[in-house]
Parts: structure tokens; sequence; C-alpha cells
């Protein structure tokens, strides 16, 4: 499971506690979609006639090459996806393909070492380094794939990969439109996008991967970016107009399982890569539009305790005058009660 999976699920406990607690996600919606006008259209990937882009990996590996304009180029995804290539997709790829891909991605991982510097990389190196690590970044996007996936899917382009190929044979298979799409997105994310000047920021403004205190409790979170106290989300989407629901609970969902404010996060949004576009909301806004009924830390307080103590450990206990929510000294609208222990019932451990 992981955050994204819950929210999947309607009847999952991170799924009911913001359908209750945030119910009014059209007004956010709303907002949303206003200033999204302001934008131009998104740019789409320079493809040749009869070419399907892989829109999904292309976001991943924007991902990347921007964590690495701000010095954090290895998150643990990428990693974990290197051990966890061991887990084939019913006798997919071949083991032989396995160790092949495994023996590269450890060259790859020692590569994108040189590029981690605390203060971080330019937007864009000269024109045959850069062409390199965007294709390293993409290589690397199929190792976040299997990590996400929890084993190989079939599809994952490392799969047709050669026997005994080297991680040059493999960084060279990928498509041109690659390099072509992300540098496009790149120019965006320096003018008019704001990763010029975040890149800028001091280190320990610039936080990339961040897990949360939570994500145990939804089987796994980890958001793209904190950067200045701002959680930013980044979407590489060609339809930016169709984000809703999902997109805004799952910042909400990373913003409440920060349970001790460990990040001071005083902001959120949403950075469409396609359009340079960043459309954020103080907490306060955010939470508002929303049709929250309660501050932060009384929704991160009631937030824990319906994804641990009281939907998961006693799920069919009754409630005592000594077995109470954190939130019993809070009061709410009657149109938006309170999280109530025994009515959430499906749950998943840590």
């Amino acid at each position: 499971m992981s955050l994204t999976s819950c929210l999947k699920d309607p009847m999952s406990p991170m799924s009911r506690f913001l359908t209750e607690h945030l119910p009014d996600v059209d007004g956010l919606l709303s907002d949303y979609r206003k200033r999204l006008a302001r934008y131009p259209a998104p740019v789409h990937p320079p493809t040749r006639a009869g070419q399907q882009p892989e829109y999904r990996m292309l976001g991943h590996t924007i991902d990347h090459r921007l964590r690495i304009s701000l010095g954090a180029p290895t998150g643990q995804p990428i990693k974990e996806g290197l051990v966890r290539a061991v887990i084939d997709d019913g006798g997919w790829p071949d083991p032989d393909v396995i160790d092949t891909v495994q023996a590269a991605g450890a060259v790859l991982l020692k590569e994108l070492e040189q590029y981690e510097s605390s203060d971080g990389l330019p937007l864009a190196l000269d024109s045959e380094r850069e062409e390199r690590l965007v294709r390293l970044c993409h290589v690397a996007s199929s190792f976040e794939a299997i990590f996400r996936h929890v084993g190989w899917v079939r599809g994952n382009s490392l799969g047709s990969s050669r026997p005994g190929a080297t991680l040059d044979e493999i960084v060279d298979a990928v498509p041109p439109y690659v390099t072509d799409d992300i540098g496009q997105q790149k120019a965006l994310a320096a003018h008019p996008g704001p990763f010029d000047g975040l890149r800028q920021l001091p280190a320990a403004q610039r936080v990339c991967g961040p897990v949360f205190d939570g994500s145990p409790h939804v089987g796994g979170a980890d958001a793209d970016f904190i950067l200045r106290g701002q959680l930013i989300d980044c979407k590489a989407t060609i339809r930016p107009e169709r984000m809703g629901r999902a997109e805004l609970y799952q910042l909400a969902g990373y913003l409440l399982l920060d349970y001790s404010d460990s990040y001071s996060i005083e902001s959120v949004g949403l950075y469409l890569s396609r359009q340079g576009a960043l459309i954020d909301w103080n907490v306060a806004d955010f939470l508002g539009f929303m049709g929250a009924q309660l501050e932060l830390p009384n929704l991160r307080a009631a937030c824990r305790y319906a994804l641990t103590d009281g939907a998961v450990r006693h799920p069919h206990r009754r409630r005592t005058s000594v077995d109470r929510s954190p939130l019993a000294h809070c009061t709410a609208s009657p149109r938006h009660p309170l999280w109530r222990p025994g009515l959430i019932h499906c749950g998943y451990s840590s």
C-alpha cells in the first residue's frame, strides 16, 4: 500500500478521514481552475508520428532532473528499486536480464553521485553532459517504477535490455524525444517557473523526497519537495484541467502525515512542469477552501488517531470516557462531525 493507493480506496481510513474532515474539495478546485486559466497551454513531447510517449516516466524524469538542480539526485526509491529488481513479473524479465539491469543500476547510482552538491546545479549544463544526465534520469525513473510496483511490471523498458548490456547501452536506448521534452520542461522550470530561484536557497531549506511521521501508517508516502517551508507536488500532465480530488487529497495527505510538524510546512502547491506554473496556497487558505472545521494541529492529531490506535488496533472496542479521540475537547460544525472511532473499521497497519 501507499498514500496514493489508500486514496484510490474510498473505504480506507485515510480516504474516509479526508472525506469527513475536508469535504469541500470543489471549493479548492474552483480556485485552482480559475488560476490555471492564467497560464499558457502545456507543452507536449515532440514525438514522431505513431510514437506514444511514456507520460508517467517523463513525469518521473523531470522530477529527478529538478532534484539534481536542488542538489539531491539519488533518492531512496531509486536505490530500493535496484534491490526490488529481483522480483519478476511471472517470469519476466529473464534472470540474466535482471542481473544485467542490477549491475547497470549500481553503476548508475555511482555516476549520479557526482551531481550531489549542497549548492545545487544549474538547470542546463553543457549540451553533451546535459543530454547524458537527462538519459540517466530517465533510466533512474525505471528503477523508481520497480520500487513503486514492488517489483517488475511488464512494459518497463529496462526489461528489454540485452543480457550483458552496459549502462552506456541502456542509456543510449532512451528515445530522443525524452531529452527534447525534458529540455523544454527545464526551460519552463527556470522561467516562468520558480526553480532557478529555489535552487539558490540554503541547503537546509531544500528537501527532496520528504518522508513523514505518518508515512508508515499508509504503507508509504514520500512527497516531491519541501522548499522554504512550501510542500510542492510536481505534475507533468498534459491535461491539468483534469486534475481533481485525488491530487488535492494527496497534497492534504502529505500535510496531515507530518504529525510533529517536522518540516514546518507553511504553504502547499502544485507545480505544473509543462507550463512552468506553481499554483499554491498558504495552509490556512488550503484547509479553508476544503471546508476544514479544525486547525491543522488538531487535524493532524485526529488523522494520527484514525490511522493507528482507534481504527487499527481497536477496531471494535466501544468508546468510553477514558478511551477518547484526542479531539474530544474540540468543537465542530454539526454538518461536519468529528471523526468517531466506531465508524472507521477497515485499515492498514504499519
